[in-house]
């Protein structure tokens, strides 16, 4: 049984069925947790929200990122003309129930470290309170970065393609494990691989042990 967060997928559905085969991810005994960011930008949107949703349960867990709220909150047809004219009018009305209900952020233990997972950020006022007035869990950059983190917490996100941020002085294309902190970046940049040379990358929880698939 292992546990694997992957996220920012954004419709690059054929290159998250080939890390799903990379990791030989068991829907019986492991888990992943998607860390938001389904939606928009890459090809193939309605297949990956289709198979959310066929196979999300105990082991197959979602999270709420910015696209798909800025989807539910802002449904203009001509912005999403391409999505909307892929969705049926029944799935478009799930969409917009379902964003919603989604969680902001989970806490986990695995072997012994306390994760949160969220997709863009997260403070301890949110953790204490469970409320997030201001979308900080899905819209935070520097001053998540760059603050102090959670004591006792490690916290893994997507959000910000790690290629497209110069931390610790390199452009990373690949997982960021700053050090002296307790955050781990997991967006690489999936749909920006051919433009930018991104990947979609997953984590294997149990060991940190890093996994990436590279446009075809």
């Amino acid at each position: 049984m292992s546990i694997y967060a992957i996220s920012d997928i954004h419709g690059c559905y054929d290159m998250f069925l080939e890390m799903l085969d990379k990791i030989q991810f068991d829907e019986t005994r492991d888990t992943l947790y998607i860390l938001g960011d389904i939606m928009d930008r890459g090809p193939k949107v309605p297949e990956m929200v289709r198979w959310v949703w066929k196979h999300e349960s105990e082991h197959v867990i979602m999270l709420k990122g910015n696209h798909e709220d800025m989807f539910a909150s802002y449904p203009d047809p001509d912005y999403y003309t391409f999505y909307f004219s892929q969705f049926s009018a029944t799935e478009l009305n799930r969409l917009l129930t379902w964003i919603p209900e989604l969680p902001l952020y989970k806490e986990i233990t695995v072997r012994g470290i306390d994760y949160v997972l969220v997709h863009a950020g997260i403070t301890e006022e949110i953790l204490k309170t469970g409320k997030d007035p201001d979308e900080f869990c899905i819209w935070a950059r520097n001053e998540f970065y760059f603050g102090n983190g959670i004591p006792g917490k490690t916290i893994v996100f997507g959000h910000t393609p790690m290629m497209s941020r110069i931390i610790d002085d390199e452009i990373a294309v690949h997982i960021w494990k700053p050090k002296g902190k307790n955050l781990i970046g997991i967006d690489t940049g999936a749909v920006f691989a051919k433009k930018f040379g991104g990947k979609l990358s997953c984590l294997r929880l149990d060991d940190q042990k890093e996994f990436y698939v590279y446009a075809k």
